[in-house]
């Protein structure tokens, strides 16, 4: 399924305009002069009774109503051009017998879709579909925002219709999309591992997975020479399963570790679902929108081939669109989108996103997997166009959004390409930028980035526009692996103090395990595992806001401190964190001299001091704890407290480490941290 792909940022699909767009509003669902259907009174109706439609059966031609009070049954091969559900109407699937229903353009919800739910499952054995076709993802016109640019204080909502040629689902006005297939499990991590000429791996919940089914399996070596094996996804179909233990119809050409209670270990995802809302094929991609007073509740459901994109066609306008659409977008409901639900789904072969949360509360995503998109995978964020980050009102950003065991898997971004515009600034496999109650547990992201290259490519993203800057967030338990760039991405101005995030590991990612960026933010770890990072387990450019240690407890190999930008009033504190000794420095920095500015003056803005504290470090034998170098700022001083290091027995437990040219009282050059040594 590799495919050559265009990628856009979470804000550039937010707020990029489309040309051409045409929202004609509900008329283009169901037109004047389409068949109305007319069931029974009390009665349900087949959709291929040719009497539901007045004596004729639509088909690829025909745009069809369900009008109030109406319930049409799809228990057979059916087609229609285009199908309004109008409120207290219900387009139904059959819990008996398996049908697909073939639509040539829209489905509008504005009444009931029951494609099964929670209480009234579609069975095992019986399959239900939505297919799309006929469309071209180059026609699509997408949602541009209201208002683009400008300096204003606050954000401008977007008015959503109908756009007749974007084909999909609509769920407008009160609409409901009810979807719930036979209760399966959409990924787990592998307790045992698979590999060439191992067809055989044991995952922590296999629940209602069964042969047939199509899975893939993640990444899981190790950095080899600072490369990062991004790609080493294994698709397959299971031929049997046991429990937990499942075999593959195929052993996997790559290798998959898999471990009870260890770092390193894959994950397998199993994308086959008996009821699907899809594309006809990986040619075009429909797309939901969730809009207005209206809910999706999906359980145990695939989407697949959803996400269009429209390739790039030059300049500013031809790098990634149609706006605001995608697998599944919910859009500036506000309150009214609480009572959504996605769960036990898999969402996997689009061009575009997997879920994308838009000024939208409430909404449960728990035990999803997504696979094989590009953009932002998973995203929680409001429309900043208006006011860039500089927005007042970021109480609009999606609270009480908690991103609940997802996993974001081979998730691309662009190369640049002649006349285009490359978008792939702060490209996220999951936008965690959510408000109050919102963030991520449980969740991993795998394989971001695996088809191109990009400084803010990151599993793991806080962005500066359109986040929330929540006193109430979660952000735990979480795992980035082999990612092209870093496993997390702090860029993130905020004066609210929230509880450290605990217990995420980052390991195996090209770049940073957590780029620690913008200017000023409290935002902590705890218990934190970063590893097998290819330029740095934690790189630190933001500046602390107050005395709470950033790293509080916690693994890693090492730590570089990069160029700050504002000037620093405060030590970063890093306590009882423990290194591992798989890279030869622990603690390093910039080694660049001042450019500009005066590297005498402690408060210089221009040649910024660097000021730490380390609390009771633990160093293995082996490791350098200190390089301290050449730095910005003569002042640069790094305060260490309870040091202890078998290779350095004779060094007192407290010292100060300065610049080897700042020759403070009382203290001596030390070589081997090429450092100027002050006991305290």
């Amino acid at each position: 399924m590799v495919r050559t792909r265009l990628a856009l940022s979470l804000v550039a699909a937010a707020v990029l305009a489309a040309c051409g767009s045409s929202g004609n509003g509900l008329d283009s669902a169901g037109g004047p002069g389409g068949p109305t259907a007319d069931c029974p009174d009390g009665e349900s109706c087949s959709f291929c009774d040719a009497t539901t439609w007045g004596g004729a059966l639509p088909g690829a031609d025909t745009d069809v109503v369900i009008p109030s009070g109406k319930v049409v049954v799809v228990d057979c091969p059916a087609e229609a051009h285009t199908v309004l559900v109008e409120a207290g109407g219900t387009l139904h699937a059959s819990r008996e017998a398996s049908a697909t229903l073939t639509l040539h353009g829209n489905l509008v919800v504005e009444g009931t879709v029951d494609y099964g739910t929670p209480d009234d499952r579609v069975p095992d054995g019986v399959t239900a579909e939505i297919v799309f076709t006929g469309m071209h993802d180059e026609d699509y016109a997408g949602t541009p925002s209201a208002v683009e640019g400008g300096d204003g204080p606050r954000s401008v909502d977007t008015p959503i219709s109908v756009v007749g040629g974007d084909v999909g689902v609509w769920v407008m006005g009160a609409g409901r999309l009810l979807a719930a297939g036979a209760p399966k499990r959409a990924w787990g991590k592998l307790v045992e591992g698979a590999g060439d000429g191992d067809a055989v791996f044991t995952v922590d919940d296999a629940s209602g997975w069964k042969a047939g089914d199509r899975v893939v399996l993640t990444p899981s070596a190790p950095l080899a020479g600072g490369d990062v094996a991004v790609d080493q996804f294994d698709e397959g179909t299971i031929a049997a399963v046991d429990g937990k233990e499942v075999t593959l119809a195929k052993a996997p050409a790559f290798t998959h570790d898999g471990c009870a209670d260890c770092l390193r270990r894959a994950e397998a995802a199993n994308l086959s679902r008996n009821v699907v809302i899809r594309s006809a094929d990986d040619t075009a991609h429909a797309h939901i929108l969730v809009a207005e007073q209206g809910h999706a509740q999906l359980d145990s459901v695939e989407l697949r081939w959803l996400g269009p994109l429209i390739p790039c066609s030059g300049g500013a306008e031809g790098t990634a669109l149609p706006a605001r659409r995608a697998p599944l977008w919910f859009h500036q409901q506000k309150d009214a989108s609480a009572g959504s639900f996605v769960r036990h789904a898999a969402i996997w072969g689009g061009e575009l996103h997997f879920i994308m949360v838009e000024q939208s509360n409430d909404i449960e995503i728990s035990d999803v997997a997504g696979y094989d998109t590009q953009g932002v995978g998973f995203g929680l964020f409001y429309d900043n166009g208006a006011c860039g980050t500089f927005c007042d009102d970021r109480e609009k950003a999606p609270a009480g959004v908690l991103l609940d065991h997802v996993l974001a898997a081979r998730v691309g971004i662009p190369e640049r390409v002649d006349g285009c515009i490359r978008v792939d600034h702060r490209m996220t496999g999951i936008a965690v930028s959510g408000g109050e109650g919102s963030g991520a547990r449980d969740s991993v992201a795998v394989g971001v980035g695996y088809d191109g290259t990009g400084e803010d490519v990151s599993g793991f993203g806080w962005q500066e526009g359109g986040s929330g800057r929540p006193a109430d967030f979660v952000f735990d338990g979480n795992v980035a692996h082999h990612v092209r760039g870093h496993g997390a991405m702090i860029w993130h101005n905020i004066e609210v103090a929230q509880p450290a995030y605990r217990d995420n590991a980052f390991w195996s990612n090209g770049h940073y395990g957590v780029l620690w960026g913008a200017y000023v933010n409290p935002l902590l770890f705890s218990d934190v595992v970063a590893v097998d990072n290819g330029l740095a387990s934690i790189g630190v450019k933001a500046i602390p806001l107050d005395d709470t240690a950033r790293l509080q407890g916690g693994t890693v190999d090492d730590i570089k401190i990069l160029a700050y930008v504002f000037i620093q009033e405060k030590p970063a504190i890093f306590d009882h964190v423990t290194f591992t000794g798989d890279r030869p420095v622990a603690v390093t920095q910039l080694h660049e001299a001042c450019d500009g500015g005066d590297e005498e003056d402690p408060a210089d803005p221009d040649c910024l001091r660097v000021w730490l504290r380390f609390v009771d470090p633990v160093f293995p034998p082996g490791v350098l704890p200190f390089d301290f170098g050449q730095t910005f700022n003569r002042y640069s001083t790094w305060e260490v407290r309870g040091f202890s290091s078998p290779d350095f027995p004779d060094l007192p437990a407290d010292f100060d480490l300065y610049r080897a040219d700042n020759e403070v009282e009382g203290g001596a050059y030390f070589a081997p941290f090429d450092a100027w040594l002050v006991p305290r």
